[in-house]
């Protein structure tokens, strides 16, 4: 069933959101069943026990491909394990899934500081402070900016 796109989503942005909403595995579970799971996921994540919740976010966002939550805390995880390049390409698809909120490319600067990418974390905070703000989301511009401004010192 295809979702309508939400404002901002490209044509691949949807064509991709499609296809995953397509797959076998993402109708194997309701959308209940994967909630009770998710729970557990978040329990862990509450607690800090980052590495605990990896595989259930892994697992959730097999069999929830679309679901913003699934996948943004699979982000999350790894991005905790120091796993920053499979954080990186997953806060690209969260960014083209659900380009409506600034949060995945937030963690993509974070990514790309912690992997002594910095001219990279540099431009993307750059952009992000402008976006989000102009975006309506200033909390968001507002940690990007202290953030360039950590990196400035």
């Amino acid at each position: 069933m295809t979702q309508p796109a939400p404002i901002g989503r490209s044509p691949l942005g949807q064509q991709v959101y499609d296809g995953l909403a397509s797959l076998p595995s993402a109708k194997r579970f309701t959308a209940e069943q994967l909630e009770v799971i998710y729970a557990l996921a978040y329990a862990h994540v509450a607690q800090g026990q980052y590495a605990q919740a990896l595989p259930i976010f892994a697992f959730l966002s097999q069999y929830g491909p679309t679901r913003r939550h699934y996948l943004y805390g699979l982000a999350l995880c790894l991005q905790m394990a120091g796993r920053y390049d499979e954080a990186l390409n997953i806060n690209a698809l969260c960014a083209t899934l659900f380009p409506e909120s600034a949060l995945p490319t937030l963690r993509t600067a974070e990514c790309q500081m912690a992997a002594g990418q910095v001219e990279e974390a540099r431009a993307t905070l750059g952009m992000l402070t402008r976006y989000a703000r102009a975006g309506g989301e200033a909390e968001i511009g507002n940690r990007a900016q202290a953030l360039l401004d950590l990196m400035a010192h």
